[in-house]
């Protein structure tokens, strides 16, 4: 019986971890003009398969040329975004984003982003962005006018 119940708590308590909602990515992801207009339950969804990613300064996050794999959304610190060695822009904002042109577009990528203090970001990959993204008719105009809005001086 002792055993039964050591099983069955351990059973509970890997139920209960995988079901807490990572309040933080939560939170960044809600700011983001990408990810608001998610349901709810999309957002959770994707910040329970973010991973949080943290680079120096002068880290190199993007580089132009290479494949898209993922989508940033800075949580703290400052990126320079640039296209052949041509500062673009510098953000700092929180839960502004980086990567989403190659990913829309299927493109390899369009700039190289650069972070200019150490900096938090959130990493979503490719598949998940994807698809919540393309299954969700505002989510994919907010992507898509984040994406032309940059297009014409790259965004990554």
């Amino acid at each position: 019986m002792p055993v039964g119940i050591a099983l069955s708590w351990l059973g509970l308590r890997a139920m209960e971890r995988d079901a807490l909602v990572p309040l933080r990515a939560v939170g960044l992801l809600r700011e983001s003009a990408i990810f608001a207009p998610l349901p709810q339950a999309e957002v959770e969804r994707v910040a329970r398969s973010a991973r949080w990613l943290t680079i120096d300064a002068g880290e190199v996050l993007i580089r132009e040329g290479d494949a898209g794999d993922a989508y940033y959304v800075l949580e703290s610190g400052s990126l320079r975004v640039t296209h052949d060695a041509t500062e673009l822009r510098v953000t700092d904002a929180r839960a502004d984003g980086v990567g989403e042109i190659a990913l829309l577009r299927d493109v390899p990528r369009t700039a190289t982003v650069t972070a200019t203090v150490p900096s938090i970001l959130l990493t979503i990959r490719r598949a998940l962005f994807l698809e919540v993204v393309a299954g969700h008719v505002p989510a994919h105009e907010a992507a898509v006018q984040v994406g032309e809005a940059r297009s014409g001086s790259a965004g990554g």
